[in-house]
């Protein structure tokens, strides 16, 4: 028995330090991008772009992920996680040492082209976690690099904003800094995961937008709806969030390091009411009712907003917009995967994830229209009707008991995930 537990340990602690490196890759490359965050908008106006221009430009990224990411992951399958992860890395490296050098717009075009088609590290790092992992405690690995990837968003913004006061180069040439270790690590401490890789690359247009599986679970008048109401809760939420630097220094002519400070506000609460409140709250009331409390808070946050324009006092729609989205998304990521039985949930939430990437592109271009050619209050009023939509298909979505999966994924899924 002694001989047994002496061999399991090495192995155990052997994975665990492999979690724990693919966590610190992680937590550093979101760290990185979450710096940028409040600075890109900013970036744009000192150039002399105007809200709708800068839209466009945030767009190229979520473009680009849209086909790089699925082509990223099949390389990776060929070619192993490693390799592919230090390319996807320098790739980011040398978007953020171009972001540093933006001194026109086609340096700044050239740096979210460069990170948005080559630098798709998320995509090799859920692999490399699925690699290493047993089904048994892949979920559970999965909601703490969650929740790594809203801690790293969190502090991200606080940063990029605080040394921005120095120049709009200098959180992009530490966002450039922070990826180069992210890359050390990786050559260093971390091994190839990939034990049997394809012979052949292979790809189809439906490994990026899966538009035979979306017509299938669209024939389910539940499925779809609860599909609708994840699309429509997302691009409520991005066409406000994607250009709220742009809407906040419109509305309260605030600095970057103000925005900086609503953004970790906004990811601090999100991250308590996530932790703290779900579970208890959902001991006493039904998904659905705590869902439609996340509802109306959305839509009472920007109704607020639009009339807000103190410093102070927009900190208290934040609060509520931050439990809006705390409750919001574990919600229905969890009644999404009640909806089909366990072998058809990945097909499902690849759906929901396309239909959300298409919401990112369309959401800053749209923002950035309204912020240049209508009064800045007319956003988050935009905002709330969208949210509105969503009691649109409500009945439809939830008339019907969802489907119980044995192994309680759901329930993980919804006590772990971070927006």
């Amino acid at each position: 028995m002694e001989r047994i537990m002496a061999s399991e340990n090495p192995n155990k602690n052997n994975l665990r330090k492999k979690i724990f490196i693919i966590f610190m890759i992680m937590f550093t490359e979101i760290l990185g991008f979450s710096i940028v965050i409040p600075v890109m908008p900013f970036l744009g106006l000192s150039l002399g772009l105007n809200p709708f221009q800068i839209g466009l430009i945030l767009s190229i990224f979520s473009l680009c992920q849209l086909i790089a990411s699925p082509i990223t992951g099949k390389l990776s399958d060929q070619f192993g996680r490693k390799p592919i992860l230090i390319f996807s890395q320098i790739s980011t490296f040398i978007g953020f040492i171009l972001l540093g050098m933006s001194t026109n717009v086609w340096i700044l075009i050239a740096a979210r082209l460069v990170d948005g088609l080559l630098g798709s590290n998320m995509t090799v790092s859920q692999a490399y976690l699925s690699d290493i992992t047993t089904p048994q405690n892949r979920t559970r690995v999965f909601g703490y690099s969650s929740a790594i990837f809203g801690l790293a968003l969190t502090f991200g913004p606080f940063i990029g904003g605080t040394l921005a006061i120095i120049s709009y180069s200098t959180p992009m040439f530490l966002a450039a800094g922070i990826s180069l270790l992210s890359i050390i690590l990786v050559i260093i401490f971390l091994p190839e995961s990939l034990t049997e890789k394809k012979d052949r690359f292979s790809l189809r247009f439906e490994d990026v937008i899966p538009i035979k599986e979306a017509r299938r679970f669209f024939k389910s008048s539940k499925i779809r709806s609860l599909l609708l109401i994840f699309f429509i809760y997302n691009f409520g939420f991005f066409i406000f969030m994607s250009v709220f630097p742009l809407f906040a220094q419109e509305q309260i002519a605030i600095s970057i390091q103000e925005v900086g400070i609503y953004l970790t506000w906004i990811g601090i609460t999100r991250v308590l009411f996530q932790s703290l409140l779900i579970d208890p709250l959902l001991k006493k009331i039904s998904e659905n009712a705590l869902l439609f409390s996340g509802i109306i808070s959305l839509i009472f946050s920007m109704v607020f907003l639009a009339f807000t324009s103190n410093f102070i006092i927009f900190f208290i729609p934040l609060f509520f917009l931050s439990y809006g989205t705390g409750v919001g998304r574990p919600i229905l990521s969890s009644k999404l995967t009640k909806a089909v039985n366990r072998e058809e949930t990945g097909s499902l939430l690849g759906v929901n994830n396309s239909l959300t990437s298409i919401g990112q592109i369309f959401c800053p271009i749209l923002g950035g229209l309204i912020l240049t050619y209508l009064p800045s209050n007319i956003l988050p009023f935009t905002s709330s009707l969208i949210f509105i939509l969503i009691f649109l298909f409500w009945r439809k979505a939830f008339k019907k008991p969802e489907f119980e999966v044995k192994d309680k994924i759901e329930s993980e899924i919804l006590q772990t995930e971070i927006e």
